[in-house]
C-alpha cells in the first residue's frame, strides 16, 4: 500500500465493507492510496479514519476491490510470554510478502502495546500480528531498542554463545482490541 509518501502493509478486516487496516503513520498526509492484494490485484483505497498523533497507531481505509479475504481477529489477552507469533508484510529492501516468526514477550497496558521478537523492518508497518492458528492479535507498528551495555551487550566479537542471544530490539504492535475500538468510532 502506498500514497505520496511511503509504503506499508495492510490487511482486510471486513471484506463486505472493503475495510483495510494499517497504521496511522503509513497514511498520515494522504487521503487516497494505491493497494495491491496478495493475489496481485491492484486498486485504490480511501482513508476513513486515523490518529494524527499516532496514538494508537492504527488507521482504517476503504476500497472497492472485489474478492477480498478478511483475516479473523483473535484475543490478545490469551497470549502468554513465549507464544509463537507470525507477521506477513513488505519489509523494504527484502522483498514482497515476507513472513517472519518470533515469540510474544509482553503486553504493556500503560501504552496499550504488545511486544514480540518477530523480526520486522520498514514496510512491515500495518501488517497483521498473528497466532499460529491465523488469528490477528495485533497490528505491527514499530520497534523498541533496549538499552545497551552490561551483561546484555552482545557486540563483542570474542563472545562465544552457548545459546542464542536476546534480540536487539522488540517489535511493537497495537492490540487488536484497540484497533476494533477505533474502527467502531470511525464507522
Amino acid at each position: 500500500m502506498s500514497g505520496d509518501r511511503a509504503g506499508g502493509t495492510g490487511w482486510v478486516l471486513d471484506a463486505t465493507k472493503g475495510h483495510v487496516v494499517t497504521n496511522s503513520h503509513v497514511v498520515t498526509g494522504d487521503e487516497s492510496f494505491s493497494i495491491e492484494t496478495f493475489g496481485g490485484d491492484t486498486g485504490s483505497a480511501t482513508r476513513v479514519g486515523y490518529y494524527r498523533e499516532m496514538i494508537p497507531d492504527v488507521a482504517l481505509l476503504q476500497t472497492d476491490l472485489d474478492g477480498l479475504q478478511e483475516l479473523p481477529t483473535g484475543d490478545e489477552s490469551t497470549l502468554r510470554p513465549g507464544d509463537p507469533l507470525v507477521t506477513i508484510g513488505h519489509p523494504g529492501s527484502i522483498g514482497n510478502w515476507i513472513m517472519s516468526m518470533g515469540r510474544h514477550e509482553e503486553y504493556d497496558a500503560r501504552f496499550e502495546t504488545l511486544y514480540s521478537t518477530v523480526p520486522t523492518s520498514q514496510g512491515n508497518s500495518g501488517g497483521p500480528l498473528l497466532t499460529l492458528e491465523g488469528d490477528v492479535v495485533g497490528i505491527v507498528s514499530g520497534s523498541r531498542v533496549p538499552e545497551r551495555g552490561g551483561e546484555g551487550d552482545f557486540s563483542k566479537s570474542e563472545v562465544v554463545y552457548t545459546q542464542l542471544p536476546e534480540p536487539e530490539r522488540s517489535t511493537t504492535s497495537a492490540p487488536v482490541e484497540t484497533l476494533l475500538e477505533s474502527v467502531d468510532e470511525w464507522t
